[in-house]
């Protein structure tokens, strides 16, 4: 199994080192002024790992669902380059009280099917967000959402919520008018979606692809969407994403797979843009199985890993290293790189905690729905070997993984998680109560912990915020309910004459930009 693990590694050195004298890819975002010259109505094509979900906005957190549905949806807030929350449809808010927010929208807002968006819409919207799943914990501390008048709703808090507007931007929050939303949650069928945002829909081949249709009405004139069209064609192999790109396909990659690093870094027809990240590359294990319950173990794991080997031939090393156990991207308030500095990769003082805590070694398997982390996996299963842990790697669909998940299928897993700046609006979704049935992935329970989290957010004073999240960093990294591995520098492959191109801490986005 290492020799296996040795083999990858070299494979991939090889892969980043063979080229010499690399050009640098660009940082976006892609500034530019529009002139006479550019063609405004192109039909962009932009490639993509996973497809989409659901329509339905309650129904997922995930990434690929949420940058395809925030085209077709409007929200109050969107987000910027390091995902705060600005504001979208919401024309001014402001806060009445430590637990009241109040937020207007503008006025005349067209919806595709021609009706006039109200407060109606967005407080049912709002309250469907509030009692669904997918955004769990971000909505914990909301108690109430109502309406003042036909344009504006309050929103009331069951104490302090600094986080409230960003958490408004999240893909749940999307503002989908009520009588299609009723219509749609009495067919079950979200397979035609109206909204009110830059794109209308007009078809899906699930599996295959999505094609919107630019909206002319959209409320905003000034931030329309410079394309004709998006399609969003959905290609599960990295480097088949890479040639759709290089033989004119499509436009735009936003899943680029850094083993085409070396190939497309110094081709003169395309271009690869890079952004720093906030994406956490982690290894998840359920807290409830019957050896993962043991925080010995999960320390073990911990020291077990190499991380650094992870990164290689998970990123080609783009990206780094992190020991901490709370999912915290550095970039996030408070952040620890290494909590108590406990962790290293330590294969013997890992054997030695297993031992500690009486555990002979087991079986297992590492759930996985994509290539990078069928990758990391493979390193992490000859790691753990070394321990005793024998663990099998089964690749899913990403349709099942969040029902894999609630139904105690995934012992461990290796995915991403997109941190925001502010660990409120991830901490309770990940490893709170609050987050079971949603986000918690690793099924951790600590009612020391919830207290924490909701100490973190009873201020408006980040510097005391920051000293909670401390503790909250060290208190995980004792517990260990996750292994995090690494951040990955964010990167977009593009044809080398779109325009447009603009990057997130958490993936490319903005498509409505794109353009020649």
């Amino acid at each position: 199994m290492k020799r296996l693990y040795a083999l990858l590694l070299a494979a991939m050195l090889l892969a980043l080192t063979a080229t010499a004298a690399l050009a640098e890819p660009k940082d976006a975002p892609d500034a530019f002024v529009l002139g006479a010259e550019d063609n405004l109505d192109a039909d962009i094509v932009v490639v993509q790992a996973l497809d989409m979900v659901s329509w339905d906005p309650t129904n997922t957190s995930d990434l690929s669902n949420g940058y395809v549905i925030n085209n077709v949806y409007g929200k109050l807030f969107t987000f910027d380059a390091d995902l705060n929350g600005i504001p979208e449809m919401c024309e001014s808010y402001n806060r009445v009280s430590d637990t009241e927010w109040h937020f207007k929208i503008y006025e005349g807002i067209k919806c595709h099917d021609g009706s006039i968006l109200t407060a109606d819409d967005v407080v049912h919207s709002l309250n469907r967000t509030k009692n669904g799943t997918a955004i769990g914990a971000l909505f914990g501390p909301v108690n109430e959402i109502t309406k003042i008048d036909d344009l504006t709703i309050s929103i009331t808090t069951n104490g302090p919520y600094p986080a409230l507007p960003t958490a408004l931007t999240h893909q749940a929050c999307c503002i989908v008018p009520q009588a299609y939303a009723e219509a749609a949650g009495a067919s079950d069928d979200w397979s035609h979606p109206i909204g009110s945002g830059r794109y209308t829909f007009n078809s899906r081949l699930i599996g295959d692809s999505i094609k919107l249709d630019r909206f002319d009405d959209y409320f905003n004139q000034d931030d329309k969407a410079l394309n004709k069209s998006l399609t969003f064609k959905v290609i599960p192999e990295g480097s088949s994403r890479t040639i759709a790109i290089e033989t004119g396909t499509a436009d735009f990659n936003v899943d680029f797979n850094t083993v085409d690093y070396n190939r497309v870094v110094n081709d003169s027809n395309v271009a690869l843009w890079r952004h720093y990240s906030q994406t956490v590359w982690h290894l998840g294990m359920d807290n409830t199985n019957e050896w993962f319950s043991n925080p010995l173990v999960r320390q073990a794991v911990n020291f077990a890993v190499d991380r650094a080997g992870c990164l290689e031939v998970g990123h080609n090393g783009q990206g780094t290293v992190m020991y901490n156990c709370a999912t915290f991207a550095p970039t996030c308030l408070g952040a620890i790189d290494n909590p108590l500095g406990m962790y290293e990769y330590n294969p013997e003082r890992a054997k030695e905690l297993m031992a500690e805590a009486g555990c002979p070694g087991f079986d297992t398997e590492i759930i996985v729905f994509r290539d990078e982390a069928e990758r990391i996996a493979q390193v992490v299963q000859a790691d753990l070997a070394e321990i005793g842990i024998n663990a099998q790697i089964k690749r899913i669909e990403n349709a099942v993984f969040a029902s894999t998940i609630a139904e105690h299928g995934a012992p461990m897993f290796v995915t991403s998680w997109g941190a925001y700046w502010d660990p409120d609006l991830f901490l309770a979704r990940r490893f709170g109560t609050a987050g079971i049935g949603g986000v918690n992935r690793v099924w951790y329970l600590n009612e020391e912990l919830d207290k924490l989290v909701v100490e973190g957010r009873s201020s408006f004073d980040d510097a005391a915020r920051a000293e909670t999240y401390k503790k909250v960093q060290e208190f995980l990294a004792v517990e260990a309910p996750e292994c995090d591995l690494y951040v990955s520098v964010m990167f977009a492959l593009a044809n080398k004459d779109l325009k447009g191109v603009e990057i997130n801490v958490e993936r490319p986005y903005n498509y409505y930009k794109l353009h020649y």
